[in-house]
């Protein structure tokens, strides 16, 4: 009988309570912009005040020390470069996709960027690339003695001379010259072929640094993570020192950091070499990087699509009659709202109250259909929904806003315009 009655208790313990499903004021704007601008459509949002101001974070963050190198991966439209290098006075963009460099090229004057690979590219898209004006301008990441090889083949059958940037590895262990010894291979090539091969720098990414996985206190662990980082940067160009004078290190661009990463550097400035720092997601704040919020930024990017069905009472095919002990069980599922579009690839965050349902989804955690036509999320009934009222989610990552053609500019309440997003591939 105890052990009925502590069950009894237990099941009661855990039993969702009821939450109200509304509107925060915020959300509440945006909805209605979004019905007032276009009703009935799916759309992606960026707010431009919560991207000026996360621009405005990480400028005052770098300071005179850093340069800003906007990742472009991150940030799929050639409009929302244009505005962030505008704003953020630099011309320098970390590129990865053979497609999307193309863009660059075309959209922009090739002579005024300097586009550094975030990751190497076979030769072959190389040879590619060079039917396209401003190629030569690129600085060609290189993290094997084979592949720099392989562009060097390259350049002496074009008698071009190319840029390379060398990957070095200082913790990710995701590839790149893992010890000085093969790191000075590839300087002696590039040494022994001046007209072809131009050393214009490193890069060393530092994205494992956030992710320590045993630690006591936390903070102290990441921070000598972050040391180390500096410490295995510095011996690769201590090598450099070695091979070429003041002057021309001090023309070098030693690329790292990251949008978890970059405001160590600040703190660190006195033992890094680096003096290029990558940005792209934190600029946008999506959902897997809110603990920039810690540090100041504002989420920038939402996706939305609005209800065309409420059903106040649902049920559950071939389960109708255990319908009403499910709704009771866990009264936030009672009332279902089917979206014209959905499988975002981001968190429903307004209104408020609204959720997943698990008897619907095949996986509570996203979806496995990602261009379902009618997604489903429930409520209780209490709630401000109505048809036509917009479901918005916060995008996981920046390139979310890819499930849309463009992007709906939204300041101060009021949707002021469109960007384009990115039209290529990977």
């Amino acid at each position: 009988l105890l052990v009925l009655v502590l069950g009894i208790a237990y099941l009661w313990y855990i039993k969702p309570a009821k939450i109200s499903c509304a509107y925060q004021p915020y959300f509440a704007q945006m909805n209605a912009a979004l019905k007032q601008y276009r009703p009935g459509a799916s759309a992606g949002i960026i707010d431009l005040d919560s991207l000026d101001n996360n621009e405005q974070v990480v400028l005052k963050q770098l300071g005179n020390d850093f340069k800003l190198r906007i990742v472009t991966k991150s940030l799929p439209s050639l409009d929302l470069l244009r505005y962030l290098m505008e704003k953020g006075n630099t011309n320098r963009l970390m590129v990865f996709s053979e497609p999307y460099i193309a863009e660059i090229l075309k959209a922009f004057n090739p002579d005024s960027l300097d586009l550094l690979l975030g990751k190497p590219l076979p030769a072959d898209a190389m040879e590619r690339l060079s039917a396209d004006s401003g190629w030569s301008n690129i600085n060609w990441l290189i993290d094997t003695k084979e592949r720099l090889n392989k562009y060097l083949e390259f350049a002496k059958k074009r008698n071009a001379k190319i840029r390379i940037s060398l990957e070095i590895d200082v913790g990710l262990h995701r590839g790149g010259f893992i010890d000085i010894p093969s790191f000075a291979q590839a300087l002696d090539i590039i040494m022994a072929n001046p007209q072809y091969l131009q050393l214009t720098g490193l890069m060393g990414y530092d994205g494992h640094v956030p992710y320590v996985p045993f630690y006591i206190n936390k903070q102290k662990a990441v921070d000598r993570a972050f040391v180390s980082v500096q410490k295995l940067y510095t011996a690769f160009v201590d090598e450099l020192r070695k091979r070429y004078d003041t002057t021309f290190i001090n023309s070098l661009t030693f690329n790292g950091g990251g949008s978890k990463t970059y405001f160590y550097y600040p703190r660190f400035k006195n033992i890094t070499p680096i003096n290029d720092i990558a940005m792209g997601s934190g600029f946008l704040s999506p959902f897997n990087f809110s603990e920039l919020e810690n540090i100041g930024h504002h989420a920038a990017l939402f996706l939305s699509s609005p209800v065309i069905k409420k059903i106040n009472v649902s049920e559950l095919p071939h389960a109708e009659k255990l319908s009403p002990l499910v709704n009771w069980w866990n009264p936030n599922l009672k009332v279902s709202y089917y979206m014209l579009g959905g499988g975002w690839p981001g968190v429903p965050v307004a209104p408020k109250g609204i959720q997943r349902n698990p008897f619907w989804d095949e996986n509570a955690e996203g979806y496995s259909n990602l261009l379902p036509n009618q997604s489903i999320l429930s409520s209780s009934d209490e709630n401000d929904v109505q048809v036509g009222d917009f479901v918005i989610s916060q995008a996981w990552e920046g390139d979310g806003m890819l499930v849309f053609k463009k992007v709906l500019l939204y300041r101060q309440g009021k949707i002021t315009g469109e960007w384009n997003t990115y039209d290529g591939g990977n």
